[in-house]
């Protein structure tokens, strides 16, 4: 027979009761005060940093960058994204064999590009290892195994076989694993010309800031940016298009609608080969042996060279006239000299800007956009729908420009004005192009070619055009959305941790509450379940920026006191036992899901 239990019992297990309440509420109260006293003081409890490699695998050679990122630090302009701290190489790196001068932006270069290794591994291995070894040599020993090494290829292996281009990625593949980063055989691939364009644009936006929630209403920077072999042009458009060339992006706090292209024939390289073509068709020819000797307008008298025209071969469909194989030789080996013509090269240059084939039977140098090299396709549409406030043009743009030490905002006039003086040997300052006589021989042309584009081809000659940063690549808009999962829902992730934790310790906690007999047992039960609104009001504000973060503290900070933890989760775990807030649970799991 059970005794009854004495009435001044009763209230002391009330006292009792009424002061593990006080106490516990007491504690919380102290605990999410000192969150947002450390919160607030350090800022950056739950900031890391990271690394990532990218590898830029390019029609003239092949380059690699390291970003250093750090992400959760309070009060960033960046919002969501990470915050850049350091890109290398910079000007602290040491100058060695792979600081290429023809750069002129800070890389590390080999050249020439992995299209020209097709079944030679040992090329490719020749050409990336140096650069993957100096890349181990930024990255801290200690984060190597976590830092992802990216090597993406561009125009140059675009243009190969697919069984070539997937041979050459095969040898990048085994470079690449024998090396302490971070890999997936879905790293190493071949962009397409439309991502290649989108990574410069967000490139160019988030290191000019526009993506910043600083500035919600900046508007975004249009983008031209020009390599050896193709020429991108992305800009935000504000009317709803239906077109392929058309893509959807969030960045920051705002989805942005942007439309890209990508014209795989109009790099400087393949626009010179163009008009090495065309002059090979319609001039005359002084051949000696299986070499043309060919005067070229748009080169300097100092430039006398055998040239191999690397394009020609695609062009030589439109090639008219019937020729012998070994007339064929003659069409892409060939000797040029330089005779310089300002009149002349700029009508070549404006005929390369204006049309992707080496045929130009009508040119008029009269600036008419309708008839531009783009009339064939759909591309005046983004002069015609977006409205940057303007547009930056980047690496051969910027190379080019830079060389001729005029401002960064000068308009196309002067650019016109200076490559006049320059293809008329009036130029004071072609000693300083380059050390390399080739390049520099090369300038007439790549002034003409680049107003031209500019002005006829692109039809933004009206529109505020800014030269540069240089140090602008389109591999930082790829560090950022290749390796978004570094950074994209770091929070995320760690809310899924600690909600797998409390659903693995629920079951036990709730087998053990429905097991029990023990009275003592149920009350201490009883008492701690009233605390589960507060528990679950903590868990759903996690996920209501900018208070996310301090109970983010917070909660580190319950689990770093094992006993504090296990009363925590029981409240947590017995109030989720109700129909009603395992309710909450779910939709707590779909928040963090969609997020």
């Amino acid at each position: 027979m059970e005794v009854p239990k004495s009435p001044s019992k009763y209230k002391r297990i009330a006292k009792h009761k009424s002061l593990i309440k006080s106490g516990l509420v007491i504690l919380v109260m102290l605990l999410l005060f000192l969150g947002f006293y450390l919160e607030s003081e350090t800022g950056k409890l739950n900031a890391s940093s990271y690394y990532t490699v990218v590898v830029d695998c390019g029609s003239t050679g092949t380059r690699v960058n390291v970003y250093e990122w750090m992400v959760g630090v309070k009060g960033a302009s960046k919002g969501n994204l990470p915050v850049l701290l350091h890109s290398y190489p910079d000007n602290t790196t040491k100058k060695s064999s792979l600081w290429k001068g023809s750069c002129q932006y800070h890389c590390m270069q080999t050249e020439p590009g992995l299209h020209n290794f097709v079944n030679d591994s040992l090329g490719v291995r020749q050409a990336l290892e140096p650069l993957i070894v100096w890349a181990e040599q930024v990255v801290p020993r200690e984060m190597r195994g976590s830092t992802p090494a990216f090597v993406l290829a561009t125009a140059g292996l675009r243009g190969l076989a697919l069984e070539d281009a997937d041979r050459v990625l095969g040898d990048i593949e085994a470079v690449v694993k024998g090396h302490s980063f971070m890999m997936s055989k879905s790293w190493i691939r071949v962009l397409s010309g439309k991502e290649e364009a989108y990574y410069g644009w967000v490139a160019l936006n988030y290191k000019m800031g526009t993506f910043d929630d600083n500035y919600p209403k900046s508007p975004t920077l249009g983008l031209v940016d020009i390599g050896g072999s193709s020429l991108q042009i992305v800009a935000e458009i504000d009317l709803a298009v239906d077109d392929v060339h058309v893509m959807k992006s969030r960045l920051g706090s705002t989805e942005h609608r942007i439309m890209a292209y990508s014209l795989p024939a109009f790099g400087l390289n393949e626009a010179f080969d163009r008009t090495v073509l065309r002059l090979r068709n319609n001039q005359s020819e002084e051949r000696t042996a299986s070499i043309s000797d060919l005067r070229h307008p748009c080169l300097l008298s100092t430039y006398v060279q055998n040239y191999t025209c690397h394009s020609c071969s695609a062009l030589a469909s439109i090639y008219e006239k019937k020729h012998s194989q070994d007339h064929e030789s003659e069409l892409y080996s060939l000797r040029l000299t330089g005779e310089p013509n300002w009149e002349q090269c700029r009508e070549l240059a404006i005929g390369a800007a204006m049309n992707s084939s080496s045929k130009v039977s009508h040119l008029t140098v009269s600036k008419n956009c309708q008839a531009s090299l783009f009339s064939g396709t759909d591309i005046l549409n983004l002069t015609a729908v977006a409205q940057p406030a303007k547009f930056h043009a980047l690496s051969g743009f910027f190379f080019v420009y830079n060389k001729l030490n005029l401002s960064p905002r000068t308009n196309l006039t002067m650019v016109w004005e200076s490559g006049k003086q320059i293809c008329s040997n009036l130029w004071s300052g072609l000693s300083s192009v380059s050390d390399n006589p080739d390049y520099a021989g090369l300038f007439c042309f790549q002034v003409a070619y680049m107003a031209s584009l500019i002005d006829y081809g692109l039809c933004l000659g009206d529109v505020e055009m800014v030269f540069g940063p240089g140090d602008i690549s389109w591999t930082l808009g790829a560090a950022l959305i290749e390796g978004n999962f570094l950074w994209l829902n770091s929070t995320s992730y760690e809310a899924h941790v600690i909600i797998s934790t409390l659903k693995n310790v629920k079951m036990s906690l709730v087998w053990w509450t429905m097991s029990t007999r023990n009275p003592k047992q149920k009350n201490i039960v009883f008492v701690l379940k009233d605390f589960r609104l507060v528990i679950l009001c903590t868990l759903f504000i996690f996920y209501i920026a900018p208070l996310r973060n301090y109970v983010y503290y917070v909660i580190k900070l319950l689990l770093s006191f094992p006993s504090l933890s296990c009363v925590v989760i029981c409240c947590t775990l017995r109030s989720l036992y109700c129909l009603k807030f395992m309710a909450l649970e779910i939709i707590l799991e779909i928040v963090i899901n969609v997020s």
